[in-house]
């Protein structure tokens, strides 16, 4: 076990509130912030960023109510931000195990800290005393595991069991709550190692946590901040689509969107989470994370499929997409390209129709780079929001990032407007 494995798993310094930060220094585009803060921290989000951010687009917008959207929902930070400040949200998310983090961290927690979570904690107290019986053998996730070696020996069976004993002896919010103690300790666990995908661990990295310390470990700090923070959760998050290039329709008109789109050759998020997937048996084996690539934005190299027709030509991508057709090592790449902004292109134009005019789009996004060929991402997105009802108001920088080759790359906060259409 070594200092940054354990950090992440379990902060030692918790935050009660979100006190607001100022000056240089300040990690909006990050998840950092959120691992030492109560209920964001039961889930360290590679992909997410902060409190912080949600919370200046909120005071931004006003003091009304507001209707609030994120596009791409991930783990629910968007809307437990807006949740603990007293607004409703709804989010659109194609990864059903993330969809359910969200629904557990505001709906389950809003709900359980109204009544008692006494369960909880004596199932950690259960599992630190006497540990988990293993249980089946048929689970989804242990033929994974026979056949890729996902987990030390015996602990895929543990998993199981203790998955098994919270189906047979919990219910309601209890039972959501624990199920998410055990599906946030499957990494740490495992021969897997998270570094923005998923990989097996190597030499230099740390070993396994045992899974009983581990999950009796969430499952309290779990019950912590139930008790301790899940009373100010005041609004309530809906999911009103999977794939936000499909929304339909809202409860209620959209009077503010904050997110972070998939970022173009970024992570294969649901990839990632293939063992929370399978051991909530939310997919029944590791080939069905095809039809969730299919559903999701064209943002990785793997995502590019023949069955897609050839997207509709927008100008001002084809500039870098046909440089890339001269250069790239890969000519998938430049169809990537083309069909990343093709698809962005709809989520505009699905989250257009659902808000008022007027209202602000903050889009957290960065730039890439492609065998030396620099791809302006946020540039390009404002030329393809404007051709959707979505003007432009300002570009404020995050943070400075660096491509495998050196590069400098930026991560910009782009705030639209939409405009009449």
């Amino acid at each position: 076990m070594t200092a940054p494995e354990t950090a992440e798993l379990f902060p030692q310094e918790v935050v009660p509130s979100a006190p607001r930060q100022t000056g240089p220094g300040r990690k909006l585009g990050v998840f950092d912030d959120n691992r030492a803060r109560p209920i964001h921290r039961w889930y360290p989000f590679v992909e997410g960023y902060s409190d912080e951010l949600v919370a200046e687009c909120l005071d931004e917008a006003g003091s009304g109510d507001l209707a609030v959207l994120d596009p791409f929902g991930g783990s629910g930070t968007t809307a437990l931000a807006a949740s603990l400040r007293g607004h409703d949200s709804m989010f659109c998310e194609v990864n059903p195990y993330l969809a359910w983090v969200a629904d557990v961290k505001v709906n389950v927690t809003r709900e359980a800290a109204q009544q008692s979570v006494d369960s909880v904690l004596r199932l950690a107290e259960s599992v630190e005393r006497d540990g988990v019986a293993p249980g089946s053998s048929k689970h989804a996730l242990v033929h994974a595991d026979q056949r890729r070696g996902f987990f030390p020996h015996g602990v895929v069976r543990q998993v199981v069991g203790l998955l098994e004993l919270i189906d047979t002896e919990l219910d309601g919010a209890e039972r959501e709550l624990a199920r998410l103690g055990v599906a946030t300790s499957l990494i740490p666990t495992s021969n897997m190692i998270r570094r923005t995908d998923l990989r097996k661990r190597k030499a230099g990295d740390p070993q396994p946590l045992p899974f009983a310390l581990t999950v009796a470990r969430q499952l309290r700090m779990i019950h912590e901040d139930v008790l301790r923070a899940g009373p100010a959760l005041a609004g309530r998050a809906t999911r009103v689509a999977a794939d936000a290039r499909a929304l339909k329709a809202t409860p209620t008109p959209v009077t503010l969107v904050v997110t972070s789109p998939p970022y173009l050759n970024g992570t294969n998020y649901c990839r990632n989470t293939k063992l929370e997937l399978l051991a909530l048996n939310l997919i029944e084996e590791e080939q069905d994370l095809a039809s969730l690539r299919t559903d999701s934005i064209t943002a990785g190299i793997n995502n590019v499929s023949r069955r897609r027709s050839d997207p509709d030509v927008i100008d001002a991508v084809e500039e870098t997409a046909t440089k890339l057709d001269e250069v790239a090592y890969d000519q998938r790449i430049p169809r990537l390209v083309r069909l990343y902004f093709a698809d962005m292109r709809l989520v505009f134009r699905s989250v257009r129709a659902q808000v008022v005019t007027g209202t602000r789009f903050a889009l957290d996004i960065g730039d890439s780079r492609f065998a030396g060929v620099h791809v302006p991402t946020p540039a390009l997105l404002a030329e393809v929001a404007a051709s959707e009802g979505w003007t432009l108001e300002s570009s404020r920088l995050l943070r400075a990032r660096r491509s495998y080759d050196g590069s400098p790359l930026e991560q910009v906060l782009l705030n639209f407007r939409s405009v009449e259409p």
